[in-house]
């Protein structure tokens, strides 16, 4: 089987599985379990990355459990309240500075800021994932990933299919301007469809929302193809047929979330 067709039956496995953890996200928080399998995963595949010069050496596990502690936190937060939970995870980062005292690796600071960068750009944003889930309107979540999904493939099949002029080609050699442009145009599209079905949410907010994903979709994307392209590699693992690993079918979300959470909390303001 070519790369095309593994790419596109996972692609709509995928899918499947995450727009019907959606629906059963309110009574029995599948979503929210599934995310925590996903942020687990993302996170190995990021210390493994990362490990791989000589001059970083983090403790993997440590940090796996500690990103783990901050997504569940976020999720018993965003449902429950209770500020403990951060508490502990700040306890637990308190003690990974603690703890490189005692390591006597040969470059404490590197480990520490990958340490720290892994937590942020992957812990983080799946953690504010959960109030998305939680607290917001069902819709936004699933035009979330049908918007990202949408831009994707769009980008895919386009830069396939017509592109020539690449956008970074010192970091991601496949990624076009055509590819760009038409994800977009089907992003944009796929937004005024949302409006047009959920029209108690005004069309310049959906319109908003699609702009903010392809903007930051595109910088996630790349920000994870600089860390691959540092490290030599071409995919973060395998674990996905057609698609590498976690950090490279996420990896649009790492920017994207927090950019979505910040707008709706704003749109909740005005």
């Amino acid at each position: 089987m070519n790369n095309f067709w593994q790419r596109t039956l996972t692609g709509i496995a995928f899918v499947a599985v995450i727009l019907t953890s959606i629906y059963f996200q309110q009574r029995y928080f599948i979503f929210s379990a599934i995310f925590g399998i996903v942020n687990i995963l993302a996170l190995y595949e990021f210390y493994k990355i990362t490990n791989i010069s000589d001059r970083v050496n983090v403790p993997t596990i440590y940090l796996i459990i500690c990103g783990t502690i901050l997504y569940f936190g976020c999720f018993w937060f965003s449902k429950f309240g209770g500020e403990i939970v951060i508490v502990c995870y700040a306890m637990c980062m308190v003690a990974l500075l603690i703890a490189e005292l005692y390591r006597k690796k040969a470059a404490p600071t590197h480990n520490i800021a990958f340490s720290l960068m892994g937590q942020a750009i992957v812990a983080v944003p799946f953690g504010l994932l959960n109030f998305i889930a939680v607290q917001q309107n069902v819709y936004w979540l699933y035009a979330l990933f049908i918007l990202i999904w949408t831009f994707d493939t769009g980008a895919y099949v386009f830069g396939v299919s017509f592109g020539k002029h690449k956008i970074f080609p010192r970091i991601s050699p496949k990624k076009s301007w055509e590819g760009e442009i038409g994800g977009a145009i089907l992003t944009i599209i796929g937004s005024l469809l949302f409006a047009y079905f959920i029209p108690e949410v005004a069309i310049w907010k959906w319109i908003v929302f699609g702009f903010l994903i392809i903007i930051f979709g595109t910088y996630g994307d790349l920000s994870e193809s600089m860390l691959k392209r540092t490290a030599s590699l071409k995919d973060s693992g395998s674990i996905l047929p057609g698609h590498g690993g976690m950090l490279d079918r996420f990896d649009s979300l790492m920017l994207i979330i927090p950019v979505i959470y910040i707008y709706l909390q704003f749109l909740e303001e005005i």
